[in-house]
């Protein structure tokens, strides 16, 4: 970018400061100048205001109120001219200002007041009370005004809202921008762009974890060591007398998990079990066929193909379920009922998930084995049976201790397969839930049979009534 203005300090228009909105249009600076080096930042200014307002007909009431952009009492060239003028004023220091330190930057310089028609999600007018000493604005630096210009440049529509994604992880947050950005200028390209650029995606979920899978494909290093990234997605309206914002935050524990299942050896089982969680309330009935990776929906007795294109804006159960913090255990029970799938993702979601203990896991993974250590069919089925009907903590510890217990005497074998210390400190410890015990030993026990392809046709049948009345009994 060119310098040619002594008065603004060109580092603070795209060091990080930890404020989503200030970062977010210091990354749209930073690759705006990249790609127009020849222009300094007022120069930055007028091209962006030119798209604000030739391009999108000044449509940012969702940012800011009133502004020189959206004021209805200017019109065409006198918006660009009046925001041009106003920017002037506050690089040459010509509006009222005082000395003190920025709000978002935190440098000791002359600072300008930022309200709604200036600032994001701020107060001003009758909203006086969110500043302290209850002054008119938030006290911000040109800097940090100047880089919240170019904010809408790197914001997406979503649900008739706004959504920004920010990280923790510098790579990720830079790499939505850009992503954005280059959305926008492709669509101004081709006489496509008129307005904020739309996501692909209309559930904020979904729109999480595309990114994230894109990221995964860009990024290699994400550059913080061993730190693991976590998202926040900011879905909001500065809309005039209604502004509002909701924060989606996916935690690092979430991203590593997700990460680890997009892994090669885990990323097929992974996807056909994401993908058959789709659900439209238009298409109820619809099923997942893995084999062509789309929903098969029988609609005036003809079948209805839906490709990954439509379906993917479907609600995703188990995206929603990672991001609200809600357990996904049932969905991998009702999966494995039906379908081979590596016990290893199940095993790495509830050790760094849910916060189970290694060994419990890896008891739970002997046991079963040992409940199919036969190959007969109609024991094994009893055996689910059994352990599908306890419905309570005495039932589940009468099954263990018959059926695994009893049964390991019964072989001959003088060597306890559940010992004391496993009972009292693995399988029921204090706190903790006999149930997820006996859905993770299911799980367990019909991957074992998947595995020595025991899950016969007529089986599969049979767990048709357990899987529909889960999904009844959600």
């Amino acid at each position: 970018m060119k310098q040619n203005y002594n008065k603004v300090d060109y580092e603070w228009l795209t060091r990080s400061t930890g404020d989503p909105f200030a970062d977010a249009g210091g990354y749209a600076i930073e690759y705006l100048s990249e790609k127009f080096p020849e222009k300094d930042i007022l120069e930055l200014i007028e091209y962006i205001t030119k798209i604000y307002v030739e391009k999108w007909g000044g449509k940012l009431h969702a940012f800011f109120l009133n502004s020189k952009v959206t004021q209805a009492a200017f019109q065409g060239q006198k918006k660009i001219d009046e925001t041009n003028k106003y920017f002037e004023g506050m690089v040459n220091e010509t509006h009222s200002s005082e000395v003190g330190f920025c709000r978002i930057t935190g440098q000791e310089t002359k600072l300008f007041f930022g309200g709604r028609d200036n600032s994001i999600m701020t107060g001003s007018g009758t909203l006086i009370n969110f500043h302290h000493f209850f002054q008119k604005g938030i006290s911000l630096s040109k800097e940090a005004l100047i880089r919240i210009h170019f904010v809408p440049f790197a914001c997406q529509q979503l649900q008739g809202r706004i959504s920004l994604l920010q990280s923790s992880n510098k790579n990720l947050s830079n790499l939505f921008v850009k992503l954005t950005v280059e959305k926008n200028l492709h669509d101004i390209g081709i006489g496509l762009s008129e307005g904020v650029a739309k996501s692909d995606l209309n559930k904020p979920a979904n729109s999480i974890f595309y990114f994230i899978d894109y990221a995964l494909s860009k990024i290699q290093d994400f550059g913080d060591g061993k730190a693991i990234p976590s998202l926040t997605l900011y879905h909001f309206t500065n809309f005039g007398a209604s502004p509002e914002i909701q924060l989606y935050q996916l935690p690092a524990k979430v991203f590593l998990f997700y990460r680890t299942c997009m892994q090669p050896k885990f990323r097929e089982d992974w996807q056909k079990f994401v993908r058959s969680n789709y659900f439209d309330g238009q298409h109820k009935g619809a099923k997942y066929n893995h084999q062509t990776e789309k929903f098969e929906y029988v609609k005036s007795k003809k079948i209805e193909i839906i490709d990954q294109t439509d379906y993917r804006q479907w609600l995703n159960v188990v995206y929603n379920k990672l991001l609200n913090g809600e357990n996904i255990r049932m969905y991998f029970l009702r999966w494995s009922r039906k379908h081979s799938f590596s016990f290893e993702i199940v095993a790495i979601y509830q050790q760094n998930i849910i916060g189970m203990k290694k060994e419990t896991i890896s008891k739970i993974k002997e046991l079963a084995a040992f409940l199919v250590r036969e190959e007969d069919s109609d024991k094994i089925k009893k055996r689910i049976k059994a352990l599908d009907g306890a419905k309570n903590a005495a039932a589940l510890r009468r099954f263990i201790l018959k059926d695994v217990v009893s049964a390991n005497y019964s072989t001959g074998n003088k060597n306890p397969i559940v010992s004391l210390d496993d009972y009292i400190n693995y399988l029921f410890p204090d706190g903790s839930f006999w149930a997820e015990i006996r859905d993770l030993l299911l799980i367990a026990v019909y991957q074992e049979m998947h595995e020595r392809e025991l899950i016969s046709e007529e089986l599969k049948i049979e767990l048709e009534s357990e899987i529909e009345n889960e999904i009844t009994n959600e």
